[in-house]
């Protein structure tokens, strides 16, 4: 699921076919006979894996895009299972995916290898602009052994776009050709990439290197990478891998990345925090149950071969978090613990500073064929985390409501401009029985945060706010009322791009308030494209309740963007800022069914959460 500006989404999903091969034949045939594994729903007159949705009007389009009748591989290919991000045009590339040969529709067939293509999404349509490069392997080259399933793909200072990791081939975690571990840049400006460069600690961290954790360091403009139990920093101008530090082993959780996902997010950035970066990871699988015994892993019972990367359905999730402020000298990994256990879950930025933690699965992790899950007991419960609060405090980890639809392996939720999480995806909604249960869930449904309930909520002055703005420059911002002196912060969230519990895009920058009017504050834009990547983010203003304004500023951010600075202050109407923070008052927690209101009161803010489901709405494509 990809943001893209007036609130429209990329949807991008697997083809609705059999499980895959292997396994056990006499529950591979109950699975094909039961009749769930029919072409998409929505399917019109063309094969596709994606859509663009309007949630303005609730409407789709199929996007027309796969090769047809033609060489294997030889156009634009399957995009499932591939890794994007947003790029500073605002546009979405998109990078790898999966091999499909010979997918039968309409009397059509429709060839593909996605796993070496580059693609962009503009104006409606994905373009093929490069392709990854093949193996050579034994002085041969190979196109089985090439491209990328599963990558991460991050959008760097200088508008160029990082490529990492993921693997050649679908999983084969014994052979070490599947293995990618490298990064490679791809230069839109001129539709090229360099040549890969070796990742060491990809290689350590193999096979559960996939989808590696990145994000873009603040000060350095280094990029930091987590797989496994080991994070590095990567500088990507000569390549060095540096600043290693590893994950504590001692909790017995498996390695944080696919197919052992946590959570993951990033605290915002301020300058009153002199943009420290703290990186969190949240949740994941134990390798442990309850009585402290391992628990027996795929294929155990039946005497087959066990390694400590092995699927393991039966293992329990855990609740434990980690944070790293990464760019401190020596800083280490600090363990605490969220409300709920939980595997695979999805974490998203909130305008008040606070993060929701959506869906996941209570036993199990990422990974299995739709119909065939790996994942079970869904975590339906949002979970609020609030990183100003300190340690031990109520208000540091609190639960909203829960979830009418179930968001286990391949779930998305980002957030959109009106401050709600839309939620999608999913296909293993047969978690309980395997059989007779179409596995696909064709469902958006929209989480309300608390703040949705706060009355008289601020509004910009929209048609007063720049669409395009640069950086370290001042800014005015005008609101339809006298309420700017009651306005706490102001802050920019990244568009997001959302797979298998990554969203490396999501970045939340606090802007320095210079000065307060009665309707209009004066602020800065971000000081550099190390502190807030370059492309299309929400801009927020969040008054002292914790309201945000009901509607946020789409704005592109960029250096080649003209932007002058804010002129015309008159300094006669400089006010003193309003708003003061209040003590917590704690009261008790009351609620009603899933999928209803549940409440917490907490202070001067009421902490509510709804889910609302899309009705009518058929769109996981």
């Amino acid at each position: 699921m990809a943001l893209l500006p007036h609130n429209r989404l990329v949807l991008t999903e697997r083809f609705h076919e059999p499980a895959g091969d292997g396994g056990d034949p006499e529950a591979r045939q109950k699975i094909m006979s039961s009749g769930f594994y029919a072409p998409n729903k929505n399917l019109g007159e063309f094969l596709t894996d994606t859509a663009e949705y309007d949630l303005n009007t609730n409407r789709y389009k199929m996007i027309d895009y796969l090769p047809v009748d033609e060489v294997q591989g030889q156009n634009e290919g399957y995009a499932f299972c591939a890794g994007a991000a947003q790029m500073a045009d605002g546009n979405v590339v998109m990078v790898g995916g999966d091999q499909k040969w010979f997918m039968e529709f309409k009397g059509r067939n429709y060839t593909s290898d996605g796993r070496r293509d580059v693609r962009v999404y503009r104006n409606g349509k994905f373009h093929k602009v490069a392709s990854l490069p093949t193996q050579w392997i034994n002085g041969m080259e190979s196109k089985l052994y090439s491209g990328r399933w599963y990558p991460s793909v991050l959008t760097l200072p200088n508008e160029d776009i990082l490529i990492i990791g993921g693997h050649h081939i679908y999983y084969s975690p014994d052979d070490p050709l599947a293995n990618n571990p490298t990064y490679e840049i791809f230069h839109p400006s001129t539709n090229s990439l360099s040549t890969p460069v070796t990742v060491p600690m990809l290689i350590e961290t193999y096979p559960v290197n996939m989808y590696p954790i990145v994000h873009v360091l603040p000060k350095s403009g280094r990029v930091w990478a987590l797989a496994g139990h080991e994070s590095v920093v990567i500088d990507t101008h000569n390549g060095n891998q540096v600043n290693s530090t590893s994950l504590p082993k001692n909790d017995l959780i498996m390695g944080r990345s696919f197919p052992f996902a946590p959570g993951h997010w990033l605290n915002p950035l301020s300058k009153e925090s002199d943009y420290n970066a703290v990186a969190w990871i949240c949740g994941g699988t134990n390798s442990t149950g309850p009585d402290g015994n391992p628990v027996p892993r795929e294929g155990e019972r039946e005497g087959k071969p066990v390694h400590w990367w092995s699927n393991c359905p039966d293992c329990p999730a855990t609740a434990r978090c980690y944070s790293l402020e990464i760019e401190k000298e020596g800083a280490r990994w600090v363990a605490e613990d969220m409300p709920l256990a939980r595997s695979q879950s999805t974490a998203v930025n909130l305008p008040d500073g606070t993060i929701a933690i959506i869906g996941g699965s209570g036993k199990g992790h990422q990974g299995g064929n739709a119909g065939n899950p790996y994942n079970f007991d869904p975590v339906n419960t949002v979970v609020i985390f609030d990183p100003a609060q300190k340690i031990g405090s109520p208000r540091r980890w609190r639960q909203g409501a829960a979830a009418t639809v179930a968001r286990q392996y391949h779930h998305t939720a980002l957030l959109l401009a009106d401050g709600t999480i839309v939620t999608g995806g999913d296909d293993e909604q047969n978690y309980i029985d395997r059989f007779g249960v179409d596995p696909y869930s064709l469902k958006l449904e929209i989480y309300h945060p608390p703040y949705m309930f706060i009355a008289d909520r601020p509004h910009f002055a929209l048609d007063k706010i720049p669409t395009h703005l640069s950086y370290h420059k001042t800014l005015t911002l005008h609101f339809t009322t006298a309420v700017a002196p009651k306005i706490r912060t102001v802050s920019l969230i990244r568009f997001s791009t959302v797979t298998h519990s990554t969203n490396f895009d999501q970045r939340q920058v606090i802007l320095e308030v210079l000065k307060y009017s009665r309707d209009k504050i004066l602020v800065r834009t971000p000081p550099d494209s190390k502190i807030a990547p370059p492309g299309n983010y929400m801009l927020w203003a969040v008054d002292g309740r914790g309201a945000p304004v009901v509607k946020a500023a789409e704005i592109n951010l960029r250096e080649g963007n003209k932007m002058e600075d804010a002129s015309g202050w008159n300094e006669e109407d400089t006010v003193e800022p309003e708003w003061t923070e209040m003590e917590p008052k704690e009261e008790s927690k009351s609620g009603t069914s899933a999928g209803e209101v549940g409440s917490v009161v907490s202070g001067w803010m009421v902490l509510v959460g709804v889910f609302i489901g899309l009705v009518g709405v058929g769109v996981s494509l």
